[in-house]
């Protein structure tokens, strides 16, 4: 009887260390029979997150959270998840540590990064690893709603110092003053909708004098028409062509005028010629003329005479009969 109960007692204690262990290993999220690989995840930060939280995609649990670890860099924090591998992961896979429950359990779930754009996700540097971001905790929810709560506080005071009731009543008056220029751009546009009807009755009577003008272009066209069945041009072009055979006559004409012009000019450039060579000599020196230029006192000798001269000719006018004697018998 006493061995049978020490082999009792030995059962028992057998099956509640086996329960035990079992227990242990369901609690940790031990799987048999299950294929089961190991990602690894980056994050800056894991918020409340450890190992033992459940892994997830679309809501359903496939594994669990192995390992936490900061990296030896310390610029991020490495996380590992022990998942079943023959669930598939989307092409764009990221992990997002969340609140699972508000009892301050933590999940993480596997989605497509499309889905979140505006989360911040840590980009790994190995393209093993899946890029993470984890979402504020409560605590720190809490703090960022009292900071804007403080803020709204503080815009709620500064509006009730601005909005006195002295802002009250320039608004009011703005207000008024807006009635205003609203009254007057109303008379303005209507004044400028009776400018334009003024405009659009002269554009229609510059139209009609367009019309006019046309028809009379019309008519025009239509004596032109007469002129050529009548035969009108055909006389107008005979008196441009003898017109123009007086006028070649008179090309011919002033053509030989211009030659009779040249052979002037050549008889012209002739006597300038001889010109020039009476002046270079005059300027030498030579002759009459040279010294007459050169030689003053010959210059009073010549002026000398011919005083004497004009003397001598007006003592013959006054005198004749000195000089002059007839002798008829």
């Amino acid at each position: 009887m006493k061995r049978r109960n020490e082999t009792l007692v030995g059962v028992v204690l057998v099956l509640a260390v086996a329960t035990a262990v079992l227990g242990t290993l369901w609690l940790q999220g031990w799987e048999w029979g299950r294929n089961m690989v190991t990602v690894e995840a980056v994050f800056q930060d894991i918020g409340q997150a450890h190992a033992g939280n459940p892994v997830k995609v679309r809501g359903v649990r496939i594994g669990r959270v192995s390992d936490v670890a900061v990296d030896p860099s310390g610029d991020f924090v490495r996380v590992d998840l022990r998942i079943d591998g023959d669930v598939p992961l989307p092409g764009d896979a990221a992990v997002v540590l969340a609140p699972e429950s508000m009892f301050g359990d933590w999940q993480a779930e596997i989605v497509s990064r499309a889905q979140f754009p505006y989360f911040n996700f840590t980009d790994p540097e190995v393209p093993d690893r899946l890029p993470g971001y984890a979402l504020p905790e409560i605590s720190r929810l809490t703090a960022t709603a009292d900071r804007i709560s403080e803020n709204l506080a503080d815009l709620t005071d500064r509006i009730g110092i601005a909005f006195t009731e002295e802002t009250a009543e320039n608004l009011a008056m703005t207000i008024e003053n807006i009635q205003g220029v609203s009254d007057r751009l109303s008379n303005l546009v209507e004044q400028q909708a009776a400018t334009f009807g003024e405009v659009a009755a002269g554009v229609d009577e510059a139209t009609n004098e367009l019309g006019r003008a046309a028809a009379s272009g019309r008519s025009a066209f239509d004596q032109v028409d007469r002129m050529l069945a009548e035969g009108e041009v055909q006389a107008f072009v005979g008196d441009l062509r003898r017109a123009a055979s007086s006028f070649e006559s008179l090309s011919q004409d002033a053509s030989s005028t211009t030659r009779d012009f040249g052979q002037m000019a050549a008889r012209a450039d002739s006597t300038f010629a001889r010109m020039d060579r009476i002046l270079e000599v005059a300027e030498s020196g030579d002759g009459i003329l040279g010294r007459l230029l050169t030689d003053d006192g010959l210059v009073d000798e010549v002026e000398g005479t011919l005083v004497q001269l004009q003397l001598l000719l007006e003592d013959v006018r006054e005198n004749p009969r000195r000089y002059l004697r007839l002798s008829i018998f």
